[in-house]
């Protein structure tokens, strides 16, 4: 997990996880900032270069959020779509 930068890392565990993975409440979290702590530029550039450079591995990805991929490809669609559901 060494590739995957804070405070993405820290946010993909926290807002992605499987159990409580809401893209409403991560959106509201950012476009209010209440419980969100972060640069959020900072966050979707760093989302951007893990999805352009395939820095986070499926087994990464489900060590952060216990969410399991079959391939790289179907992380990769995932991620894209998180991205899509940011502000």
């Amino acid at each position: 997990m060494n590739q995957i930068k804070e405070p993405l890392k820290r946010i993909l565990r926290k807002y992605c996880h499987v159990e409580c993975y809401d893209p409403l409440l991560i959106r509201e979290a950012m476009i209010t900032e209440t419980g969100f702590p972060y640069d959020i530029n900072l966050f979707k550039s760093q989302l951007k270069e893990a999805i352009e450079k395939e820095l986070i591995s499926p087994q990464e990805y489900e060590e952060l959020t216990e969410e399991d991929f079959d391939s790289q490809q179907d992380l990769q669609v995932w991620l894209e779509e998180l991205l899509s559901e940011l502000p």
